[in-house]
């Protein structure tokens, strides 16, 4: 005998052991089918509270980006504008009874645009963020000041210390002075 047919056999029978075999085979293929991965595949959720310049930094930045380019282009047309040469066609017909007024109002209106054009060239930005951002840090000295318990329970050392070395600077910058 070439193999061992009695280990191959179910109930006594190598049909029913085929059988028996190739349904546990396709329960097993169903069963792992249907396994879900206990793992958490899906991409992190976004906390913008931890970002380093705020919430949706990309987009602020972008819409920043697009308006300056906007007003740049906005600028360079009127600048095209005021700046192309006038080609006025000799008139076939009576001659116009007012064209003085309207050439002057024509020049008035062309003046005004080039006022309005130099206030926009000339616009600087209201307010300084280092400015902004060192005046916070120097006010943050009254909300220490204010929290006692915080302050007794270290949340401010290194604010304390920052602040005391300022200090010192200053006092000694005024006496050197």
């Amino acid at each position: 005998m070439k193999c061992q047919r009695r280990t191959d056999t179910s109930m006594g029978c190598p049909a029913m052991h085929r059988w028996e075999l190739k349904e546990a085979q396709k329960n097993q293929r169903e069963r792992l089918s249907r396994v879900k991965s206990s793992i958490d595949t899906r991409a992190p959720t976004s906390q913008p509270h931890l970002t380093l310049y705020g919430r949706d930094y990309i987009a602020k930045k972008k819409a920043t980006t697009e308006a300056a380019f906007s007003d740049l282009k906005m600028i360079q047309a009127i600048a095209r504008t005021m700046t192309r040469k006038t080609q006025v066609e000799e008139r076939k017909g009576p001659v116009s009874l007012n064209a003085d007024a309207r050439k002057a109002d024509i020049y008035r209106i062309m003046a005004e645009n080039h006022r309005l054009l130099d206030h926009i060239d000339s616009v600087e930005p209201f307010t300084n963020v280092q400015d902004m951002l060192e005046e916070h840090k120097f006010k943050r000295r009254y909300v220490i000041n204010a929290s006692h318990t915080m302050r007794m329970s270290g949340h401010y050392d290194e604010d304390l210390e920052r602040i005391r070395r300022e200090d010192q600077v200053r006092k000694e910058a005024k006496r050197i002075a």
